[in-house]
């Protein structure tokens, strides 16, 4: 008996030791009112760090499971700051904070002085080092994004600070940014030759502003020059991007010209001109919410371009079809693509996605082989298998009426 009880003590003390080590290795979040973190730092002459964040955010549970907790970071950030995170949809404080920031992405970072006036703002997932280096800026005048914003609104326009100052604006999330404008005044100080420097092109290629602005342009029409720099999967994956996003933008806006400028653009500065354009297609009639004619594009896609690796593009068109489209005959399109697809790909979320477009379009013993299929796979891979057992519920109930 004497023995349990020393066995139970020693327990609890490796228990308390453990807690203690996990409560070292995190950030320390004050849970007070953001007046009274202000004040705080204010009576130690300390900076604030704000971390503003959404629960459903990816990148935002991304940094705090990966990020947040490593041993140098903790100790930086408990070190120099006043840590105070907020919700930006709680409905209260969290977003009246993030409104009076003007914070429109996250996760956002917000660095203040002691006095609690911004100096620095950042954002996105990134590395444990690269968030100390965000840290690190805020106490440095030459890279603090409030004080390269002071001096260029002061109208000094050199071409280092509009540099500093553009890399700044990149992970500046905000209402009020001007990066296509500071990007293009750095850019025109730069002579012709200069622009196929290393760092220029670096420069140029890290950038993702608007279709027309003139670092988008230069990239799309000179795609070459960036091979030594670049792999060309990454050059090709920007490309890409660049132009399904202008189409994406072209639908929703309802501007056909903008779309036939687009296509011109793919026809003569792009290799694999059938693919690209076949998925400016896709993206162009997804923005319009044309649902048939972006199911049939997809599908046109998935039978003729020869690309086997590409099953994402298929999903991503069933997922957006089982949300909004109604009509059958669309989301019948919809399952044949994930057809496609699992026999490309055959994971827990495709065979969930299948069996769902399946139900919808009344193939109920198709789509329970499917939920049933998908839910041995979650057993057997350990994953969340609630999707598949809510379906199989509901087909089930259907089923008996």
């Amino acid at each position: 008996m004497h023995r349990i009880r020393i066995i139970s003590l020693l327990l609890l003390l490796a228990q308390s030791s453990f807690s203690q080590v996990q409560e070292q290795h995190r950030i320390n979040f004050m849970e007070t009112s953001w007046k009274d973190a202000v004040a705080q730092a204010g009576r130690e002459g300390r900076f604030i760090f704000l971390y503003a964040y959404t629960p459903s955010c990816h990148f935002c549970r991304q940094m705090e499971k990966e990020v947040f907790p490593k041993k140098a970071v903790v100790e930086f950030y408990n070190t120099h700051f006043i840590n105070y995170k907020i919700n930006i949809e709680d409905g209260a404080g969290g977003e009246a904070l993030s409104k009076e920031y003007g914070i429109l992405e996250f996760p956002t970072y917000v660095y203040l002085d002691a006095s609690g006036n911004r100096v620095h703002q950042s954002g996105g997932a990134k590395s444990e080092n690269m968030f100390i280096v965000d840290g690190k800026n805020a106490f440095d005048p030459k890279t603090a994004f409030f004080s390269l914003k002071n001096r260029y609104d002061s109208g000094e326009k050199s071409p280092e600070l509009l540099y500093n100052y553009s890399n700044a604006l990149r992970n500046y999330h905000s209402a009020d940014s001007n990066e296509d404008k500071v990007v293009s005044e750095y850019l025109n100080t730069q002579p012709a030759a200069d622009l196929e420097s290393e760092k220029n092109l670096q420069f140029i290629f890290t950038r993702y502003l608007s279709y027309g602005a003139p670092s988008t342009q230069y990239f799309l029409k000179n795609q070459q020059k960036f091979s030594p720099l670049f792999s060309q999967s990454e050059i090709d994956h920007k490309a890409n991007r660049i132009i399904t996003q202008t189409a994406s933008l072209a639908g929703r806006e309802n501007n056909p010209a903008l779309f036939e400028e687009l296509k011109q653009m793919v026809r003569s500065d792009f290799k694999d001109t059938t693919r690209v354009l076949a998925l400016a297609e896709i993206h162009f009639y997804g923005g319009k919410r044309d649902w048939k004619q972006y199911a049939t594009a997809t599908w046109n896609y998935g039978s003729n371009v020869k690309n086997e690796a590409d099953w994402k593009t298929l999903h991503e068109t069933a997922i957006y079809l089982r949300h909004f489209a109604k009509d059958t005959a669309v989301l019948t399109i919809g399952a044949n693509l994930m057809e496609k697809v699992i026999h490309k790909n055959r994971s827990y979320e495709n065979l969930c996605l299948y069996a769902e477009l399946q139900y919808k379009v009344g193939k109920k013993d198709l789509a329970l082989t499917s939920a049933k299929e998908a839910l041995t796979l979650a057993n057997q891979t350990n994953q969340d298998d609630n999707d598949a057992k809510e379906l199989i519920a509901k087909i089930n109930a259907v089923k008996k009426n």
